[in-house]
């Protein structure tokens, strides 16, 4: 199954680097307690693979597997690899649509930050299903913009911050996912499924604010005219000046579910 979505954030160094500083006790917390050696785990979107080495720890001897449709950001996970010594993970190049994996593969799928992105949440969540073992459980955890605070506001940041979600909307996404996990996990077939939902304070506001900056400006194409491109870069101006307050507050809801099959 092909889809025509974009991932909005894109993969230039602040991004990645941006995601490299999350963790599986920082951004997985709520699956953790369900963890333990010998499992067999799928990360879905695992970017530069920090979670999923954590994860991989965490359920040795047995074997986890950490996938991305990024080729770049499967090399960086693998070298990660290498470098910190674990060896029961493996990194793959793959789409969540079309999983490169056997039927009743795993006892695990974990996915974070994958679901805002996608235009066909029930396809994947189809092919999670597959891949899983009877009993087996399916974690998600995805931003929901319909809950986030900001501080200083203006104008001209609250608009930066609704042109964000529109361009993640008009790529394919849905930037309220998360408070329809529950919806979405029952009607692809999971069952006792778990939810729960948190804030996540930001303290480098340099980071996030560069993230939805460059999100922002990579929007500016050659169908732009000078007034487009004026309004968008404004939108990033407003973006660097707000993280440049020392008053400066930005914290987004995430949502959470866990699921069996």
């Amino acid at each position: 199954m092909k889809t025509n979505e974009a991932y909005l954030p894109g993969y230039d160094s602040r991004v990645t680097d941006f995601m490299a500083l999350r963790t599986a006790p920082s951004h997985a917390a709520f699956v953790l307690p369900k963890l333990r050696p010998g499992l067999r785990l799928l990360d879905i979107g695992c970017g530069p693979g920090t979670i999923t080495l954590d994860l991989a720890r965490l359920v040795a001897p047995g074997e986890a597997a950490g996938l991305d449709r990024e080729n770049s950001q499967i090399e960086k996970a693998r070298e990660s690899a290498k470098r910190r010594g674990v060896t029961n993970v493996r990194f793959d190049v793959g789409s969540i649509y079309e999983l490169p994996f056997a039927d009743a593969a795993f006892d695990v799928v974990f996915a974070h930050a994958v679901f805002e992105h996608l235009r066909e949440p029930l396809a994947a969540l189809s092919e999670i299903h597959r891949v899983l073992t009877k009993g087996g459980l399916v974690a998600l955890r995805s931003p929901d913009w319909g809950g986030y605070l900001v501080w200083p506001a203006t104008p001209q940041l609250d608009a930066a911050l609704i042109y964000y979600q529109t361009l993640q909307t008009q790529r394919g996404g849905d930037v309220q996912v998360g408070r329809k996990f529950k919806t979405l996990l029952r009607r692809a077939g999971f069952c006792d499924r778990q939810f729960s939902a948190s804030f996540e304070c930001y303290e480098s506001l340099d980071l996030i604010g560069e993230y939805l900056a460059r999100g922002i400006e990579a929007s500016i194409d050659g169908s732009a005219n000078s007034s487009k491109r004026q309004q968008i870069e404004g939108f990033a101006d407003a973006l660097r000046n707000w993280y440049r307050s020392e008053d400066g507050v930005f914290a987004q809801s995430w949502c959470e579910i866990i699921g069996y099959k």
